[in-house]
């Protein structure tokens, strides 16, 4: 009889950023190749900021910065414009059943 394949717990990451080891374990919604492209990304910005001269206490505040600004340009590129159009969609299907609301 054979027995059913266990699915294989993943394992985690382990990653060193400025000196410090950390480790994530990868889940459903954060996979293992989405983990390493995050580090992997994180790390290229450290670098960056330390190559500019800047001291290792600084680099983390000024990367976490950097990500919430980019953050934040992506919000206002896509979200608001998205916002702008539900609302226009939601005004006019109000404005559609009031047409055909029939009056007495």
């Amino acid at each position: 009889m054979q027995q059913p394949e266990q699915e294989q717990e993943p394992k985690p990451i382990r990653f060193v950023i400025l000196g410090t080891p950390y480790t994530i374990k990868p889940t459903e919604e954060l996979t293992e190749e989405a983990i390493t492209e995050l580090v992997d990304y994180v790390k290229s910005l450290v670098e960056s900021y330390l190559r500019k001269g800047f001291d290792e206490q600084r680099v983390p505040l000024l990367v976490a910065f950097h990500i919430a600004d980019e953050k934040r340009r992506l919000q206002e590129k896509y979200e608001l414009p998205l916002y702008r159009i539900v609302e226009r969609l939601q005004f006019a299907i109000e404005d559609d059943t009031k047409a055909e609301t029939p009056s007495v």
